[in-house]
């Protein structure tokens, strides 16, 4: 999947910051980054999401912030299970988009933005936020959607002082990540992710993906590993480990079943992903929801 650079604000001269809402029959499937960072809630929809080298469910109600050019794309569910209405608005979330460089320029005419530039880093990993914090910043966003002028920039200014000083978040992306995408790639990791993430529940061969992106087995795997910094095997595992811990929080299936249902034939090897994944065995992780 390609990740395309993306340009948010239209006037580069002028525009600090943005809010949108939007909704489409589903959110898009292309990975894309860009030097905006973006605050997101989602309103509706559930599915997988990347960013940068994260790979986890998203519902209704998560609120994210990404950094400036962390890849990323929102896949929604039952894309191509038949039963899908394009018509309909499957995909609804408001997002705040904020020039990193230029807003804190301009604050730093009046404070020390350092406690925000340390933010800033932290959002290239991409942050979850929950608690009392997702609650505030949810309100605050929405307040936005209904200001103009002088009154969104006091809105914005509050949500700004709440990410200094909250640690109700989740860092997304490992420590490690660099985002290494190039322009110059083509539609071959689009159509792979496209495929993985509509049959990690079945058996997938190497040689299939490969073929996808055009490419023999060996180049497949070191073109994968430079571009998502994950081998092909460790990808699948992280979605369909994913998948297990959506099935976990929605219902009592038995793990022998949700293992079955994420594309593992061994209980003994789901169990050894699961702990690799969460550090947790699906008996321990399952007892948090009992």
């Amino acid at each position: 999947m390609k990740p395309v650079f993306a340009k948010i604000l239209n006037n580069s001269q002028e525009e600090v910051f943005v809010t949108r809402l939007i909704e489409r029959p589903f959110f898009s499937t292309e990975f894309h980054f860009h030097k905006e960072c973006q605050m997101n809630y989602v309103l509706k929809s559930s599915g997988y999401k990347v960013i940068g080298d994260c790979i986890d469910n998203f519902e209704t109600g998560e609120l994210t912030l990404l950094g400036s050019d962390i890849p990323h794309v929102w896949h929604n569910d039952d894309l191509d299970d038949g039963s899908f209405d394009e018509t309909e608005e499957h995909a609804r979330s408001f997002t705040l988009f904020f020039n990193p460089d230029k807003l804190t320029g301009l604050l730093a005419n009046f404070y020390n933005t350092n406690k925000l530039e340390q933010v800033l880093q932290k959002s290239k990993r991409g942050m979850k936020f929950y608690g009392k914090t997702k609650e505030e910043l949810k309100d605050l966003l929405f307040k936005m959607s209904d200001e103009e002028g002088a009154a969104k920039l006091i809105l914005l200014l509050q949500l700004l002082q709440i990410l200094c000083n909250t640690n109700e978040y989740t860092l997304l992306a490992s420590a490690g990540y660099v985002n290494t995408y190039q322009t110059r790639d083509n539609e071959r990791i689009d159509k792979v992710f496209k495929y993985l993430f509509s049959n990690f529940s079945s058996e997938i061969k190497l040689k299939d993906v490969a073929a996808i992106a055009n490419m023999n087995k060996q180049a497949f795997c070191r073109f994968f590993k430079a571009r998502t910094q994950k081998t092909l095997v460790e990808f699948i595992n992280e979605i369909r480990i994913a998948h297990a811990i959506k099935l976990m929080n929605a219902d009592d299936s038995s793990i022998a079943s949700i293992a079955y249902k994420c594309g593992y034939n061994s209980i003994s090897n789901f169990n050894k992903f699961f702990r690799l994944v969460t550090k947790k065995t699906p008996s321990e992780f399952k007892k948090q929801f009992a």
